[in-house]
């Protein structure tokens, strides 16, 4: 049922269709379930005799307003239908199934004047005769005709008033329950007297909390046809008076003076903290919100303020009143006052917020682009007028909107909220500012500890139901909420907001490093209140990698870089990078973790250009100047963002349009593809759309002979890439903030910049810190090589780690050394990572040099490279790895090949010298890292001399091309 029509299912819920047109009241079924009735001022009064398959129109009634129907279970051919219709309650009863009804309880006032809130209709299932009306109290009949009032709400019965439903107990006719504003009665005599079952029951629907801030204990709160209820620190509340309670307010500086209301901004005022109650409207005038605003002077005695169709103030605790506003529109919903400058103040009309900066006297407008929904409260920041955040109802995108300046502007800070009304929020204030804030919403109660970035749910018991309101005690730290229809809940606030971030993963993207085995490094930020000590979590994949670091107490909102373990990366690969950090409480998960990718490589970062006028000499050494004036383009104090001691000044204020005057850098290597020219610059424009000055950026392959642009940078007060700062009249020098930086692609192959101003007889033009970088790509070979005799049969892995070199020599004799690298042969790997800086492109022998075995090269024909990709060599899987074949099988499962071990004195031969060298280091019992221990094991001894001895009497030599 609904405004809209009657829908159907058939498949538990998945899928509804509409079968009938227009607001429907009331659907009842027959027991037999065939039959169906249904009635809405929409719809019409109809019946189905086929399940709802389809309906005929019944004539006999003739819907009103609001509708409902009934039928005695027992008795189905006995129905009551009652009709709500411009604050009367009309009742028909039907004998033949609904077919025909009469009316019945002619004249009878059922006090209806609120039947389109409080209204309902039903019959005892197992006494035809006896029936029931909901209004304001209950009616029954208990002879199918006359109607009699049960519990006289408004003189003096036991159940509250405003009826919404009853049922009935499945076997015992006496038994029933009824539901109201109130909350639940029960009856065992079918309604004669009822007893109240709401005393374990949090049920009270509040719109407005209030805590004393003298004693934490004292709650008032303003609630839905319940009154203002009162506590003094039990869970059971008392009304401190009557109505539909609102808004509650405590003075800031006497607690003893506090303002609450009814309905409609009626406002009442305690002298005494509460205990008893007057009417103080004296003054007061206009219509009211429903729940009006009223809002306490931080500072002043006797000051409160409230609003209907203008704000109203008085200044003797609310004895009396009196109009102070012009300005607004409508009936005022929200106030806020500054505490920091009472001169501000906000008001709020429907989706319209307006603000005053003399005491509320006269406001303007600052709604601005802000929803077009209605705003449900503001709130200022404790510690600064400019900074406010308001809250919206409905559904859709941006619930809390944020200023930092005033009204000016207003930024979304909704973040990943829920898509819920939100009716209220608040700075968490402890004494000093936090990045915290707290909203309600119609879901719950949710946080932010990053000024709004993203939230998380504050549940701690709260269940998820409306939270109209929240009150924030500050002497005693805690958090309350005002639900409708749960009461109201508390929550102690730790003292110590825990909030760590990661805050940057350090580099990542494509990047060049001098090795392949690296220290990452990444920052994070301690957002608490108070210093913490977590840790920090870094994972790398594909390779499984991980590490773990400890950051010690880490001062509130300060940053901290972490070195996390080496870890050695395969040039080229795309690697997915994770930082983690963790800490027993963190109030906001959302920011702990942070992903990326790098690409790493191994090169190094080239300084073509570095220059930063920061010595008196000009134009720089190197540098050349092209000028038609005298010291047109000259050397200044200023420099960019006030760091250093100079610019280059290229002065448009006092020569002519189109005079040219450039600097030229010094020749320099030419660059590579993807380098950038990097530069700050200020530039302010002249007042005046007329004068455009220009940069242009040449480049020159040549040395400087010839030049082609590759940018060109404008500027006037209209705009322009030029501009860093806005417009002014005057010769211009910039402060520190009024630079920016640039970053160009320049062609590959440049050899010279020209930086060339063009005048438009603007403004002075401030260039600094030009730096331009290339690239120069190493590239890694992994090697695999087993030197004979440290390898061991039984365990498959090397007896230590040694260092190999390795040299890149041309394939053509006579074979040139092009590069050479040094690596450590892992144990378990046999494989060392090489680095080769300097070789090009090309095919290469690879020559590897161990301390004590034979110089070994890669087969015949030499491996080709491409500079900066990985490649492999592997010289272990057959002796044709070797040039000549020239290694032995060092195991046979699995198939292992090794270079000979032996050649001690480097000569190319292992032979009687060789082994002479280790029988003499022997005798000597000789022992550590020595060229003569040939299998690792830190001595020299019989087994070395083994060792040579064998390869010495095969005649084994290097073989080369």
């Amino acid at each position: 049922m609904s405004y809209d029509g009657l829908y159907k299912i058939t498949n538990s819920g998945i899928n509804w269709t509409k079968i009938l047109s227009g607001r429907c009241d009331d659907v009842i079924f027959s027991p037999s379930g065939d039959t169906v009735y249904v009635i809405g001022s929409g719809t019409g009064y109809k019946i189905s005799t086929n399940g709802g398959v389809s309906f005929y129109d019944n004539p006999t009634l003739i819907p009103a307003e609001r509708n409902h129907i009934a039928l005695c279970k027992s008795y189905p051919g006995i129905m009551y239908v009652s009709i709500y219709n411009s604050g009367d309650i009309t009742v028909y009863k039907s004998t033949n199934a609904g077919v025909n009804f009469t009316q019945i309880a002619n004249g009878q006032d059922f006090s209806g004047v609120q039947g389109w809130y409080d209204f309902y209709m039903h019959v005892n299932p197992f006494d035809p005769n006896t029936a029931y009306v909901g209004s304001i109290d209950i009616w029954r009949t208990t002879d199918g005709t006359n109607f009699s009032n049960l519990t006289n709400g408004y003189s003096g019965g036991n159940v509250h008033v405003d009826q919404h439903n009853l049922d009935f107990h499945p076997a015992d006719a006496n038994q029933m329950i009824c539901v109201n504003d109130g909350g639940i009665w029960k009856s065992t005599n079918k309604g004669t007297s009822w007893n109240n079952l709401n005393t374990n029951l949090t049920l009270t629907q509040f719109y407005r909390i209030a805590s004393d801030p003298s004693n934490a204990n004292h709650i008032l709160g303003g609630t839905q046809d319940n009154g203002t209820q009162r506590t003094t620190g039990t869970l059971n509340w008392a009304a401190a008076f009557g109505g539909d309670g609102g808004e509650v307010c405590f003075h800031k500086k006497n607690n003893n003076y506090i303002i609450g209301e009814t309905q409609n901004n009626g406002v009442v005022r305690s002298t005494d903290g509460g205990l008893s109650w007057n009417s103080a409207q004296n003054g007061l005038s206009g219509n009211g919100a429903w729940i009006g605003p009223i809002i306490s002077h931080p500072d002043s005695s006797g000051i409160f303020y409230t609003a209907r169709e203008q704000v109203f103030k008085t200044i003797n605790w609310g004895a009396d009143w009196f109009a102070i506003s012009t300005g607004t529109s409508g009936i005022i919903s929200e106030l806020a006052i500054s505490k920091s400058s009472t001169n501000i103040l906000y008001a709020v009309m429907g989706r319209y917020i307006f603000k005053s900066t003399n005491r509320g006297y006269t406001f303007t407008e600052v709604t601005n682009d802000l929803p077009d929904r209605a705003i449900t409260s503001v709130s200022i920041h404790p510690d600064s007028s400019h900074v406010a955040i308001i809250t919206f109802s409905g559904f859709g995108e941006g619930k809390i909107f944020k200023t930092s300046n005033g009204g000016s502007d207003w930024n979304n800070i909704t973040g990943n909220l829920p898509d819920a009304p939100v009716n209220d929020a608040l700075f968490y204030y402890p004494g000093t500012s936090t990045n915290t804030y707290y909203a309600a919403n119609d879901v719950g109660v949710f946080v932010t500890n990053n000024n709004g970035q993203s939230w998380i749910e504050l549940a701690n018991g709260l269940p998820n139901t409306v939270t109209m309101h929240l009150d924030y005690h500050q002497t005693s730290n805690k958090l309350r909420a005002g639900t409708h229809g749960r009461g109201v809940y508390e929550i102690q606030i730790n003292s110590t907001v825990v909030d760590v971030q990661s805050l940057s993963l350090g580099v990542t993207g494509q990047q060049l490093f001098l090795s392949s085995t690296i220290i990452p490094s990444g920052k994070v930020r301690n957002n608490s209140s108070a210093a913490v000590t977590f840790t920090a979590l870094r994972t790398i994949n594909p390779g499984g990698y991980a590490s773990t670091k400890s950051i010690s107490n880490l001062t509130p909102g300060a940053s901290a870089d972490v070195a996390f373990s080496p870890w050695t990366f395969s040039p080229g690969t795309v690697y997915t990078i994770k930082d983690s950090v963790y800490i027993p409480g963190d109030l906001n998960t959302l920011n702990n973790a942070l992903s990326g990718t790098i690409t790493p490589n191994l090169g190094e970062y080239i300084t073509l250009i570095s220059e930063g006028f920061y010595l008196p000499a000009f134009p720089p050494s190197g540098w050349n100047i092209e000028s038609t004036g005298f010291n047109y383009i000259t050397r200044n104090p200023a420099s960019s963002y006030g760091i250093g001691s100079g610019s280059l000044k290229i002065d448009n204020w006092n020569f002519n349009p189109g005079t040219e005057q450039s600097i030229i850098t010094p020749v320099f290597q030419p660059s590579a593809a993807g380098d950038s020219i990097r530069f700050d610059h200020a530039y302010s424009p002249y007042n005046n759309n007329i004068y455009t000055d220009s940069l242009i950026i040449e480049t020159s392959a040549n040395g400087g002979t010839s030049y082609n642009a590759a940018q060109r940078l404008w500027g006037n007060s209209d705009g322009g890439p030029l501009n860093s700062t806005g417009t002014g009249f005057d010769d211009f020098t910039p402060a520190s903030n009024q630079w920016l930086s640039k970053s160009y692609a320049i062609p590959a192959g440049t050899n010279r910049i020209k930086f060339k101003g063009v005048s438009g007889y603007g403004n002075n033009l401030y260039i600094d810190s030009i730096r331009f970088l290339t690239t120069k790509s190493y590239t890694q070979f992994n090697i695999k090589v087993i030197p004979e005799g440290f390898y061991n049969t039984v365990s498959d892995k090397l007896n230590m780690k040694d260092t190999v070199k390795a040299f890149l020599r041309v394939v053509t004799s006579p074979f040139n050394k092009i590069d050479s690298a040094a690596a450590v042969i892992d144990s378990l790997s046999f494989t060392g990572n090489f680095s080769f800086k300097n070789a090009a492109s090309g095919t290469y022998y690879i020559q590897i040099i161990h301390r004590n075995s034979i110089e070994t090269w890669s087969k015949a024909g030499g491996e080709s490279m491409i500079r900066g990709v990985l490649k492999n060599y592997d010289f272990t899987t057959a002796l044709s790895q070797a040039y000549g074949g020239n290694m032995m099988q060092a195991d046979a499962a699995p198939l292992r090949f090794a270079i000979y071990s032996g050649d001690v004195n480097q000569d190319g031969t292992i032979d009687l010298t060789d082994g002479s060298l280790i029988d003499n280091d022997a005798i000597n019992f000789a022992n550590g890292y020595l060229p003569t221990d040939l299998n690792g094991d830190d001595v020299t001894d019989l087994a070395d001399a083994v060792l040579a001895d064998n390869n010495a009497m095969n005649f084994v030599s290097k073989i080369t091309p």
